[in-house]
């Protein structure tokens, strides 16, 4: 029964992690060969470093990164910062590569990846001078819900950093982007618990740079692929298409931003 027990949460957790990439669970094992050419998985750790500075994070601070992917933001903040990282991601194939990257970088002292479920550093005691969640849309809920999980692990005073899209006023509702809240409704759950917004991007040049290469390289890896394992074809062009589509809505209606909200003391 136990066995039975694990294998449904291994499941389930997948499902999340393909989710979070939007990407079929097939593809998972697939996904370090179908984006090895972007820099990030996000195209945000440009933002993520300049918003840290703007906001005054100190030196030596102490950061957790949820669903830190391959480690690229990590040991950018881990560089910048002279900061210990401690990294989160559910794919494992993506934590053998972070921890490479951070050895090959010099920086394994400070960087600590773990594959797990990003709900249990949640879960334990602690402090962080700041939390990252990058790319991973509402895996923990709506943003009111996710703010609450993320600050009962930030020292009074230390920063969440979170990137997601909101809606344009006043677009009409469609399947598309049926999930989207507009600006004011997303702020708002940023800062229910009394936090302040300090500093924000809103689709930022990083970006749409980073949105401009994964069109150009992802179909290409993906044709590739595709080569090499016919039988995955058709969820490799579902794959494909969906972040066609994701781009065009960034582009579109959909308007994504990174904020930086500061945590007032209780």
């Amino acid at each position: 029964m136990q066995s039975e027990r694990r294998k449904t949460v291994t499941k389930t957790l997948m499902n999340e992690v393909a989710y979070a990439m939007e990407a079929p669970e097939c593809l998972l094992p697939h996904l370090p060969y179908l984006l090895q050419d972007l820099p990030s998985l996000s195209g945000a750790e440009d933002d993520v470093i300049e918003v840290l500075k703007e906001v005054g994070f100190p030196s030596g601070g102490a950061v957790l990164d949820l669903g830190c992917g391959r480690g690229d933001i990590a040991i950018r903040v881990a560089r910048a910062f002279d900061a210990e990282v401690t990294g989160v991601d559910a794919h494992p194939p993506f934590i053998e590569i972070a921890r490479q990257s951070a050895k090959e970088a010099g920086l394994e002292r400070r960087c600590r990846f773990t594959a797990t479920d990003l709900r249990e550093p949640l879960a334990k005691p602690a402090r962080y001078d700041a939390v990252l969640m990058i790319a991973l849309g509402p895996v923990l809920g709506d943003s009111a819900k996710t703010m609450g999980m993320l600050r009962a692990v930030v020292r009074d005073g230390g920063w969440i950093i979170i990137d997601d899209a909101y809606l344009e006023d006043g677009v009409p509702p469609s399947a598309d982007y049926e999930d989207y809240l507009n600006q004011e409704a997303m702020e708002a759950g940023l800062t229910q618990f009394g936090d302040v917004i300090v500093a924000r991007r809103i689709r930022s040049p990083a970006g749409r740079s980073f949105n401009a290469l994964a069109l150009e390289t992802i179909p290409k890896r993906a044709a590739a692929l595709s080569e090499r394992h016919p039988e995955l074809k058709e969820a490799i062009d579902q794959y494909v298409a969906r972040q066609i589509q994701e781009i065009a809505l960034m582009d579109g209606p959909v308007i994504p931003a990174l904020w930086a909200t500061q945590k007032t003391a209780a």
